[in-house]
């Protein structure tokens, strides 16, 4: 089965993990995702938000980097989730 997140292509027969993450900046530069739960938690002055994305890992991580589709807002990440689901339904 394929579904398509904003303008990628995935087949999902090769997603390990889809979720939707907080991508942050650390104070010491480092970018990474993180849960939204943790973000809205947790984050303090030493944390900048660069932006909200679903995230997308794939069984040939080796050969595959992982996919971050970037939203500007927390509206526009949970209607990017809403068609998600309304394609897996």
């Amino acid at each position: 089965m394929k579904i398509r997140i904003s303008h990628e292509e995935i087949t999902l027969e090769e997603v390990t993990q889809l979720y939707p993450a907080a991508i942050i900046r650390y104070a010491d530069g480092t970018v990474t995702p993180i849960s939204l739960e943790w973000f809205d938690e947790m984050a303090n002055d030493d944390v900048k938000l660069l932006h909200y994305a679903i995230c997308v890992h794939f069984k040939t991580e080796l050969e595959k980097d992982p996919l971050y589709i970037p939203y500007a807002s927390m509206n526009a990440l949970q209607e990017g989730m809403a068609e998600v689901a309304e394609q897996l339904n």
